[in-house]
C-alpha cells in the first residue's frame, strides 16, 4: 500500500476513534441514557463504524423516542470533492458496486426487521456542493432531511431528488419515506484540530486524563487501534469503566469535575449529542420545531409556556435556590433570554449557563473588575413611531439582514433603528468570558432607555451573540421594559430572513 494511502487510512483511524471516545464518554456519565457503544457494529453494515445504544426510556429526537443511533464515518485528508443528492446515489463516488444511499436503506432493512427507532448517520469532514438542491435545506443541528423534501411535488427541485432516490432504490413511496426519515448528514465536520480539542474537553468533563499538547503519544488512539484489530469493539458503563481504569486514563478515579445541579433548556436536536446525560433534569420543547423552524403544528407561544412551567415549578425552584446550579441552553435565543427573565437575580436562583464547546460554567464574580462597554449608533426613521429596532451585532453584524427585514411587508413600524455592539466590533472571540457577558447584559438596559423615547416603546430585537449573553441580558428583566425577540433564518429553509418569536413581559 502506497505511503499517502496508509497516512490517509490513519487518519481515518484516528477520526474514527476520536468520534467513538465522544460517544463513549457518556458512558461514565451519573445520568447518562447511553447503555452500550461498540466500534465496528457488524449489525449495521454500512452504517457501523460507531454505534450507540440507549437505555428503554430513550433519547428525544424532536418529538419521537430514539433507542440507537448508527454512525458512517467518513474522513478524507484533502477537500477534492464535496457531497451531492447525485454524489449519495453514485457507486463510482465511493469506488464502490452499491451507492452510499444504497448502503443505508442495506443497513436500514437489516435493522428495521429487529429494531425500531433508530437514526442512521454519515459524517465527514467533506461538505455539500454549494449548488446541490439539499445543500442550504438540510435541517441545522441535526442533519435531518427538511419537510419540504417530502412535502414538495414531484416535479419540484427536491422533488426530483426525492423521486431520483426512490427510483435509485426501487422503493414504494411510503417505504422510502419511512427510510428516508432515519436519515442524517452532518457534513463539513469537525476541522481535525478543533474536533479533539472538543473531544478531549468532553473527556475532562466526565474525568479522563488527556495528553498535553507536547506529547507525541496518544492512548486514546493506541487503544483504537487495539480495539480495531483485537477487540473488545463493545463496551456498557462497567465494561467501559474498568478500561479506563486499567489503562490509568481516570483522573484520581473520580467522574470527572465536581458537578453542580444542572438543568436544561432545549429546543434543537445536535448531532450526536444527547443533553439528557449531560444535565440533571431537562425540558425539552423540540416537537414544536423543525431545526430553527416551527413544526407545522408548532407554536412559540406554546414553547414558551413549557419552559415557564418547567423554570417556575415550585420544588425546582426550590432545590435551584439551595445551591449555585447551572443551565444548558441548547435552544434558541429567545429561549435563552426567556430562562434568564424567569429566573432573574430577584428570583433567588444562583444559576449559571453551560457555555459550550468549553463546557465552562459561565459564573460572574461578585466582586470581579472588568472593563465592557457597549458602543451604540442611533438612527432616526420616522418620528410618528415610538418603538425602536435594536441591532445587537456581538458574534456578526446583523445591520443589513435587519434593514432588509425591517423593508418588508408586515415587519414592525419602529421610529428608530439602534446599532449596538461591543467595543472592538463583533466578532465570534467578542466576548472574553462570564465577568465580560455579564456587565455587558446588565449595561444594555441603559443603552435601551437612551434610545427609547419613552418607557412604553418597545423595542424590537435582533441579537447574534451567545446563548450565556442571552441569558444574563434576561436577567435584566426589571429594567428592560417591552421588549418583541426576532430570530433569524440562518439556514436560509424560510426566506433568510427575521421571524418574530417572543414577547415580553408575557
Amino acid at each position: 500500500m502506497a505511503l499517502n494511502q496508509v497516512g490517509a487510512r490513519t487518519e481515518g483511524d484516528v477520526f474514527q476513534g476520536l468520534f467513538f471516545w465522544r460517544q463513549a464518554a457518556d458512558l461514565l456519565r451519573p445520568a447518562s441514557r447511553v447503555e452500550r457503544v461498540v466500534l465496528e457494529h457488524d449489525e449495521a453494515d454500512g452504517v457501523d463504524d460507531v454505534a450507540v445504544f440507549y437505555s428503554k426510556s430513550g433519547v428525544n429526537a424532536g418529538g419521537w423516542v430514539v433507542s440507537a443511533d448508527y454512525f458512517q464515518l467518513k474522513y478524507h485528508v484533502d477537500n477534492r470533492d464535496s457531497y451531492s443528492s447525485d454524489a449519495l446515489i453514485d457507486p463510482a463516488f465511493i469506488n464502490a458496486k452499491s451507492s452510499l444511499l444504497q448502503r443505508f436503506h442495506s443497513a436500514y432493512t437489516n435493522l428495521a426487521s429487529e429494531h425500531s427507532g433508530f437514526r442512521l448517520h454519515l459524517a465527514s469532514n467533506w461538505r455539500w456542493k454549494d449548488d446541490d438542491k439539499l445543500a442550504q435545506l438540510l435541517r441545522e443541528y441535526d442533519g435531518a432531511l427538511p419537510r419540504k423534501f417530502f412535502d414538495d411535488g414531484p416535479r419540484s427541485a427536491l422533488g426530483k431528488v426525492r423521486e431520483k432516490w426512490r427510483t435509485h432504490l426501487g422503493l414504494e413511496d411510503d417505504a422510502f419515506r419511512a427510510f428516508a426519515k432515519t436519515l442524517r448528514f452532518q457534513l463539513d465536520h469537525f476541522g481535525r484540530r478543533d474536533f479533539k480539542a472538543y473531544v478531549y474537553t468532553t473527556l475532562e468533563a466526565v474525568g479522563l486524563k488527556t495528553p498535553s499538547a507536547d506529547q507525541a503519544a496518544c492512548p486514546y488512539e493506541s487503544l483504537i487501534q487495539q480495539f480495531l484489530m483485537n477487540g473488545p469493539n463493545s463496551f456498557d458503563g462497567a465494561s467501559f469503566r474498568e478500561l479506563c481504569e486499567r489503562e490509568g486514563l481516570l483522573t484520581n478515579g473520580s467522574c470527572g469535575r465536581p458537578r453542580p445541579p444542572a438543568i436544561g433548556v432545549r429546543s434543537f436536536v445536535r448531532f450526536a449529542e444527547r443533553l439528557e446525560s449531560e444535565v440533571d433534569e431537562i425540558i425539552c420543547v423540540s416537537n414544536n420545531f423543525e431545526g430553527r423552524h416551527l413544526a407545522g403544528s408548532g407554536s412559540w407561544h406554546t414553547a414558551a409556556s413549557q419552559v415557564l412551567a418547567y423554570l417556575g415549578d415550585p420544588d425546582r425552584r426550590a432545590r435551584l435556590r439551595g445551591v449555585p446550579s447551572a443551565i444548558a441552553l441548547e435552544c434558541h435565543g429567545s429561549f435563552a433570554l426567556l430562562a434568564g427573565w424567569e429566573l432573574s437575580r430577584n428570583s433567588g436562583v444562583d444559576l449559571a449557563p453551560i457555555q459550550k464547546p468549553s463546557l465552562e460554567i459561565w459564573r460572574p464574580s461578585s466582586d470581579a473588575e472588568c472593563d465592557a462597554s457597549w458602543i451604540a449608533q442611533t438612527f432616526e426613521l420616522a418620528a410618528e413611531h415610538p418603538d425602536i429596532a435594536l441591532c445587537l451585532s456581538v458574534t456578526h453584524d446583523v445591520r443589513a439582514d435587519v434593514e432588509a427585514f425591517l423593508a418588508s411587508e408586515g415587519a414592525p413600524q419602529v421610529g428608530r433603528l439602534v446599532l449596538v455592539s461591543p467595543v472592538g466590533g463583533p466578532s465570534p472571540q467578542s466576548i472574553e468570558g462570564p465577568d465580560h457577558a455579564y456587565r455587558l447584559a446588565t449595561q444594555l438596559p441603559g443603552v435601551l432607555a437612551e434610545a427609547r423615547p419613552s418607557r412604553a416603546a418597545r423595542a424590537h430585537i435582533f441579537f447574534a451573540c451567545p446563548n450565556a449573553l442571552m441569558f444574563f441580558i434576561g436577567q435584566q428583566r426589571e429594567a428592560m421594559g417591552r421588549v418583541a425577540l426576532y430570530e433569524f433564518d440562518f439556514g436560509i429553509e424560510r426566506g433568510g430572513s427575521y421571524s418574530h418569536s417572543l414577547s415580553l413581559p408575557v
